[in-house]
């Protein structure tokens, strides 16, 4: 494919990045698809008459974020945007490693995100569903509220407030169709102020570029071994924060009471805010459950976030976010005109699953097999890794972090796995800068068997240690 941009000379923006910002956009819109071959550097360089510097520059910031990957002799490609966080293709493809030779099938994959589809309700929720139609309503067919469905907005409310103290009127929930949506809304909330984002780092990638990209500065926070660095917060000029503080993504550690009340008085000190998101809060295992940030806070500053995606399946593309009552009514005046991204007819679904108890009954059924999963595969690291790996954010969610004692790169690890059919997930997807730590991995188990884990980590160990 051809690249056509006009690059502007008396933009401040430098020219490699106007080259990668384009790219990014033309990718995450879908204008260019995955799969496509971009033109190599010096055919890039010749036909936009620009520097092979500029371009192979603009080349690695989008090889960086995952948006294209390098194939040895064969050029850029550009990658999936909802996969991108994955180094290679996907399940059940071939992977080529940096000799240009095919290696093995991936077979396995770690991913940190994918759910235990197996024991997905189908029956019930088809039910659901056909009830719902043959209802023969006439209003489903028509818009709905912009802010999502009443009655589903009304059984979110009370679901969060008993299950994390969250504090809310469903007034203030706004249903969406994934972080992303819920970050552009916020964005364009807060467009008045100077926004300056602090972020967890290493933290999640995908929010980070969505700010980026809307041209808001970033200022990375290191992590204590209990989350965010606040001393670190404190020092920066940043007025918002985003923070996983439930299950930090991808370290996996919980912060406390203390640093909660602590991140608090940061966010009424700068007349800032913080936005929680609270991704895979249902399932915990054996730690006390502490109170969301929205539940603790007294002075409106926290958005709190909550999906489907992890408790339920991310199929639905359906997501929350609970407004503060200063943003709630700039959002009525912001989005008159506007529609809610996500069906009405899967909102009432969902609305009824909830109603009924169903959902209360999936999430208690759904722990005791994801705290199965949990077990295993800490097991599995005990029996198989040994003291190899150093394991840590073993307290909730669907994945675990591994401090690998080696003296080889998280790219050879990345390799080394492909090569023998197992996709991991390293530090390098998630970090901003370079790191002069040992290298960790993140290992999802949501989506995996036991014998699946077994079989993954003696594959691991055999080509990271045994060399």
């Amino acid at each position: 494919m051809d690249v056509s941009i006009c690059l502007s000379e008396h933009s401040q923006i430098p020219w490699y990045e106007q080259l990668y910002r384009y790219i990014r956009t033309e990718i995450e819109s879908g204008r260019i698809s995955s799969g496509t071959k971009l033109p190599s550097i010096r055919s890039l360089a010749d036909s936009l008459r620009i520097s092979k510097t500029t371009a192979e520059t603009a080349y690695q910031q989008l090889l960086a974020e995952g948006y294209i990957e390098s194939r040895p002799r064969r050029g850029y490609f550009t990658m999936p945007v909802e996969t991108s966080l994955a180094p290679h293709d996907a399940v059940g493809s071939p992977v080529e490693t940096t000799s240009g030779q095919s290696a093995p099938t991936i077979d396995i994959d770690f991913h940190p995100s994918r759910i235990d589809s197996k024991n997905f309700p189908f029956a019930l929720w088809k039910s659901l569903f056909n009830e719902l139609l043959n209802q023969r309503d006439c209003r489903m067919l028509d818009y709905g509220a912009v802010e999502g469905e009443w009655g589903l907005r009304r059984e979110l409310a009370k679901y969060l407030h008993y299950s994390r103290g969250v504090r809310c009127g469903p007034e203030q929930i706004v249903i969406g169709n994934g972080i992303q949506y819920c970050i552009g809304v916020i964005r364009t909330l807060l467009n008045e102020y100077p926004m300056v984002a602090a972020m967890e780092n290493p933290g999640y990638h995908r929010v980070r570029a969505i700010l980026e990209h809307s041209g808001v500065p970033i200022r990375p926070i290191r992590l204590d071994h209990d989350g965010l660095d606040i001393d670190q917060l404190c020092e920066t000029d940043a007025n918002i924060v985003y923070v996983t503080p439930s299950h930090q993504f991808p370290k996996g550690m919980v912060m406390p009471y203390y640093k909660r009340m602590l991140l608090l008085r940061w966010a009424q000190a700068v007349n800032g805010f913080i936005i929680e998101d609270d991704y895979d809060s249902e399932f915990r295992y054996g730690e006390r459950p502490i109170p969301s940030l929205q539940g603790l806070d007294q002075r409106d500053s926290v958005i709190y976030i909550g999906t489907f995606s992890k408790a339920f399946t991310p199929a639905i593309r359906m997501n929350y976010m609970v407004l503060p009552p200063p943003l709630l009514a700039r959002f009525k005046s912001m989005s008159q005109g506007f529609d809610c991204p996500v069906s009405r007819i899967q909102q009432n679904v969902m609305e009824m699953f909830i109603t009924r108890g169903f959902w209360d009954r999936h999430i208690r059924r759904f722990r005791r097999i994801y705290r199965g999963k949990h077990q295993d595969m800490l097991h599995a690291l005990r029996m198989i890794m040994e003291d190899h790996v150093v394991v840590s954010g073993i307290g909730a969610g669907l994945h675990v972090a591994l401090l690998v004692r080696t003296i080889l790169t998280e790219r050879d690890l990345t390799e080394r796995a492909a090569r023998v059919g197992v996709r991991i997930y390293t530090g390098n997807d998630t970090r901003i800068g370079p790191s002069n730590d040992l290298p960790y991995v993140y290992l999802g188990f949501g989506a995996l068997e036991r014998t699946e884990m077994e079989e993954g980590l003696r594959r691991l160990k055999n080509v990271w240690f045994d060399d």
